[in-house]
This record gives structure tokens, sequence and C-alpha cells, in this order.
């Protein structure tokens, strides 16, 4: 059985023997044949199957169908074969991405005592040699045994590892040892070199390292690159068995959500490695954290149009606490009597209170993914999360949505491209909130403005065109290549207007110098130790929580847009509006929003929090509002609701969508 990725009408879909299924899922730590059953009636036909005998973090077991890898070189593969043949019973037409951990066991670091364990401290032992190799031959074992017990119902395979599975090494902070000093002498060619000590690696101070911190530099970057390599070396093992006839994915590169000091330490900011590897067919990562609120738009935690060009599915994962799931979870041990104590499930407490509010959620995030051309799949995480009818229709909806739009196009019509990178944060101190503010936050930034765009990681940028986009905006380029920089000349010559934030190219080889944010963005900029207060833009004031260095205009040709508190230019344009420079590091939407319609780009929304999702064919709203919403349309005539089957009329360029309590709509413009 051969399975690949194929674009159809702009959307990526797995391609199982030339039959294209819509990227819509299933997942569970605790499936069972009542919730599979319940997905696979509701039309879904592509299931995740978690094998593994590792305790969670939360303290119980990922999976109670046990441990697969029992020993040095031993295997029980009727765990794995348990599991499979009840998915093939309660899915009959399913395909199936089986997903295997490579983390120590418990066996493992008994008979190991000199090795840390992976789960928790996956740096520190990324480069031993003997876990390496035994967890590359268990995974080519069990990929072996389930593609000659199961191949024909497999479509593709996930690699777990680290802490939550999600290849985080949060619980060594980057912190030395031994296994780790001797691979980093090696990476730097330097059998002399050494570790930043913990000291080192948390020194607060100003925002950029010193020219002396060049070993916190380097190690920051060898940290990740440990981790970008460790995943690719997992990867190379498994195609070594399936030989790219099978899809391979990981949960990876959280860019736009982790945030410092996690964002250093789980060692994700080497994720363009993994990204652009022909090893790697699919990502996931839960639907951004930080925007779960009924009132949140819905955001990717990851550069999810660099996957997407790169025919890469990137599948978001719905794990909101809905209405039904249960807030406690049972323990693995048992007391003296039999009993099991229950663990309550973080974010419990918060869960949705009824079933319009789960609704709400799962069609807003399904509205983010089918405008992005993204896949989805839902967490049943402990078994009932889904368990009513409503939420069930909404799956069987959304499923026959994919087949009922299946010819409508999809493919983007953003104007904006937006680029975001790891490589600059090395210059950061991770005790500065810099990637807080400059990536997560401008996230609601960018929903609020109501223009499609496009988030890139920065590797893509000489892929841009002048003639697909109309602006850039650079999220967090403080060390710009000069390659880079000359394709960055080339589209404004073109017409392009750039908008840069806080210190472009400030960091250069690591030698912050002022004059090259001037370079850069054609703006005279003064560097100061004090800061200047918050941006104030409509009589509203943003704040900051970084240290120095404070930047602000300083020069008499700069278009002026907004000030700081203390009466120093915070925002500034050229005269011809190529370049849009802003001293703080994220822009407030109203703001954004006025040097966009300066731009002539066209808005659907002109209400910060009326969310759309927009494509080719179709334009999602999400009314966070307790009002009407009106939107705009580039086309007067009849348009329909695809979620509700309401029918609305443009008038003027505009659609009046009256208040309801279900706040999501699908809008598709009817045919003549």
């Amino acid at each position: 059985m051969k399975a690949s990725i194929k674009r159809d009408n702009g959307m990526l879909k797995v391609d199982i023997n030339g039959t294209l299924y819509a990227p819509l899922s299933f997942k569970s730590f605790r499936p069972n044949p009542k919730n599979i059953s319940e997905f696979y009636a509701a039309g879904v036909r592509l299931f995740s199957v978690l094998s593994s005998g590792i305790i969670s973090a939360l303290g119980v077991p990922y999976s109670h169908f046990g441990e697969s890898w029992v020993g040095e070189n031993k295997y029980d593969f009727s765990v794995v074969d348990k599991q499979m043949d009840m998915f093939i019973e309660n899915a009959p037409d399913g395909y199936f991405a089986p997903m295997f951990q490579v983390d120590t066991r418990s066996w493992y670091l008994e008979t190991h005592p000199e090795v840390p364990n992976s789960f928790t401290h996956l740096s520190q032992i990324a480069h031993d040699e003997e876990w390496r190799r035994a967890a590359a031959e268990y995974l080519k074992a069990v990929i072996t045994h389930c593609e000659e017990k199961y191949g024909d119902r497999i479509y593709g395979y996930f690699l777990l590892g680290g802490t939550t599975t999600e290849w985080f090494s949060d619980h060594d902070k980057e912190a030395p040892h031994p296994i780790k000093q001797a691979a980093y002498r090696r990476y730097l060619n330097d059998s002399s070199a050494s570790l930043p000590t913990k000291e080192e690696l948390d020194c607060d101070g100003r925002v950029f390292l010193d020219k002396e911190e060049t070993n916190v530099l380097s190690a920051r970057r060898f940290h990740a690159d440990t981790i970008a390599d460790l995943v690719l070396y997992f990867a190379s093992e498994a195609q070594s068995v399936i030989k790219h006839k099978k899809l391979l994915g990981l949960y990876y590169g959280y860019l736009m959500h982790l945030g410092a000091p996690r964002l250093y330490n789980a060692g994700h900011l080497g994720y363009e490695k993994v990204f652009f590897s022909d090893n790697i067919d699919m990502i996931s990562s839960p639907s951004d954290y930080k925007y779960r609120l009924l009132t949140d738009p819905s955001a990717f935690m990851v550069t999810q149009k660099t996957l997407d060009v790169h025919g890469k599915l990137y599948f978001l994962e719905f794990d909101h606490i809905t209405h039904v799931a249960p807030s406690m979870v049972k323990e693995p041990c048992a007391d003296p009597n039999g009993n099991q104590s229950l663990k309550m499930i973080p974010g419990a407490e918060k869960r949705c209170k009824t079933e319009l509010e789960s609704l709400n959620l799962m069609y807003r995030d399904f509205l983010l993914c089918y405008a992005n051309g993204a896949a989805l799949w839902w967490f049943d995480m402990f078994d009932g999360w889904f368990r009513s009818d409503g939420m069930m229709n909404a799956v069987r909806k959304m499923i026959s949505l994919h087949g009922e739009l299946s010819e409508i196009p999809k493919h983007s019509i953003a104007e904006i491209a937006v680029y975001a990178e790891g490589e600059s944060l090395y210059h950061v101190r991770k005790t500065q909130k810099l990637a807080n503010e400059s990536l997560s936050n401008m996230l609601r930034t960018l929903a609020e403005i109501g223009v499609p765009y496009d988030v890139f990681s920065i590797g893509d940028i000489d892929n841009c065109s002048s003639e697909r986009y109309r602006m850039i905006i650079l999220l967090d380029a403080f060390d710009i290549p000069e390659a880079r920089m000359a394709t960055i000349r080339k589209l404004q010559r073109e017409g392009v207007t750039v908008v840069w934030f806080y210190a472009p190219d400030y960091a250069h080889n690591a030698q912050n110098d002022v004059s090259r944010i001037a370079d850069a963005t054609g703006i005279c900029v003064r560097e100061s130790e004090s800061s200047h207060g918050g941006l104030v833009y409509n009589e509203k004031i943003t704040k900051s929580v970084l240290a120095a260095p404070y930047f602000c205009v300083d020069d008499e040709k700069a278009v002026p847009l907004a000030y700081f508190e203390d009466g120093a230019l915070a925002v500034a344009s050229t005269e011809d509006r190529l370049s849009v420079y802003s001293a703080a590091t994220f822009l407030p939407s109203d703001l954004l929003c006025d040097i966009v319609s300066q731009k002539g780009i066209f808005r659907y929304s002109t209400e910060p929090h009326v969310y759309t999702y927009v494509n080719a064919g179709a334009i999602g709203v999400y009314n966070a509002t307790d009002a009407a919403a009106e939107i705009l349309v580039r086309e007067n005539g009849e348009y329909v609701d695809k979620l509700t089957g309401e029918q609305f009329y443009a008038v003027n360029g505009k659609i009046t969508l009256p208040f309801r309590d279900f706040r999501a709509y699908l809008i598709i413009k009817k045919s003549k």
C-alpha cells in the first residue's frame, strides 16, 4: 500500500492508493470500541494509534495496552496487535497511523544508570550512541512488524519522544551533562570547550547577549540542534523501513507558542531542519493554548504555511476540554485494597460549561484549518470528551463539508506574508520575554485585522513573490544574513512594503549595533538605556516588559505613525511607505489595520473581534462579540452559510450577520 500527500484544489489531502482522504482524524489515550466506532460512524477514516508503556506527565499511563519494548532486544508486539485489531474491528474501512515512543523505559534506566531519562532530560541523553542504537532498533522492529501484519491498513507513523511525547527537553533547562559535554566538544571541534553553567545560561540583563557571551549563544544553538538532529536520526531510521511509502510525522516546532524561557529549554528553535527535511511528511501540535477562551481567535503554534508550501500536512490537535470531558483520571497504582486514586486533569476547572461553548470552539478551530488547508484531529484524550449528540453531529458535519466543498478552490489569497524565525532568538536571553511579545502576542494582532495572512518560517523568504504578496511582516529578524537582506531589498524595489519590529539586524553576527537598524529599515533610530514607556495609539497604551535596549525613531524625514508615552516617536514609515518600523516589539491591531489600509489591502472585517478565516472559495467568520457582525466581501450577490444553511445577500460589498449564540459561519458565494 502506498500513501502520499496530494494537493486537491488548494488543500493537502492523504492519498491512499489513489483515493484522496480529507485530513480529519481521531486520537485517544483511551481508545475503545465505543469511541472508535462513534468517530467511524461520523465518517472519520484516519485514526492515530498510540502504543506506549510509559507513564505520562500526568502520572498515568499513556496507554492501557502495555509495553512493547520490554528489554534489551526484547519486544512484545502482542500489545500492538491487540490495539490494532481493536481499531480494525471497529473502523473496518479505516486507515491508521501508529505512534511509537523512543524514550528510555524503566528497565533501560535500571540497566543503564549512567544515562538520564529521555522523557525528562532529552538533550542530555540525545548523543548517547547505545541508547540511540537501541531505540532505533526497537523503532525499526515495531514498524517492520506493523508493515508485515497491517501494512495495507497503515497510512503513516508518528515518532514520539521527550516530555509529553512532543520532543521537549524542558526539565534539563539546557544544563550540562557529561554525555552532552563530550558531544559539544565534537560539535565545536574543540577538545577544551565547556558548556555554560546554569548561572551563565540563566543570566539576566539586557535583552540581547553581549559579545562576551558567545559561548552561551553557541551552546544554545547546539542545544536546539541536538533535538532537531535527534529527530532526523530517528526519521532516517524509520525511513529505512518504510522507504517513503508511508507518511512520517511528529509533534514539534512550537515557535509561535512556547515563549521564553520554555522555547529555549524545550529545544524547538532548530525546527527548520526538521520542517525542511524530505524524511518528514507531517507535523502536529495542539491548538494554541494561549487562545482558548470563547472570545479568542484560533491560532497555530507553528509556521503552518511553510509546511503547506513544502507539501507537508500540519495536523492541528483539537484537545480543548469539552463540557462532557472527565475532570479526573485514574492513577496507575492501586492501594492495598485494590482501589485506584483519581488525579485532576490540568485545566479541567476551565473546561467548557455547555455544549454550545464546546461547539463554538470546535467550529472555530475547523474554520482556521479549512481556510489554511490544514489537517485536524479530534483528541478524545481520556475517553468521552466528544460524547454528546451535538459534538458528534459536528464531526459528521465537518467531514461532510470537506466532501461537499471538494471542488471549491481553497488556495490562499493572502496579500500579507508573515515571517518568523528561531535563528535570531539565539541572540536573546531566555530570561527576557521577547519571543512572547514578538511572536505569541502578535498572533492576536494578526487575527484582529480582518485580513488573511500566511505565516512562514524565514527560510522560505527567498520564495516570496511581489506578484503574490503586497506586504511582508518580519516579526523577529534580529540577525539578517546578507543574502536574505538582498531578497528583502528586491521585494521593496518591486513595491512590497516591509514591516520591521524592534531591533532588525541589531544582533548581526553577535555584534549589537543600533546603526544596523537604520541600515535595514532606512529610518534613523536612537538607542537608550531608559524606557520610553508604553506605545500610545488611539488613546490606548500597549506595554512591554523588556529590559534595555530601548529604541525610538530619530529621523526628520520619517513619517510619524505612533508615539511612546514620553513623546518619543515609536512607529514611522519612509515617505514611499515601503518600509514601516516599530520600535516596539509588537503592534496593537488598530495601528496595523491603518498600515494595511494605507497599502490598499482588502479587509474582510473592520471589527477586531469578528475574526475571519479566508481562502479562495470561502469566508470563515467567528463572531466573538455580543452583537450582529458586518463583514466585507468583494462581490455583491447571494451567499450561504454552509454550517447552518442560512442565506445572506451582499449589498454595497457588505453582509450583515445577525447575532446568534452559535458564533461560527462558513460563507460561500452561491453560483449563478
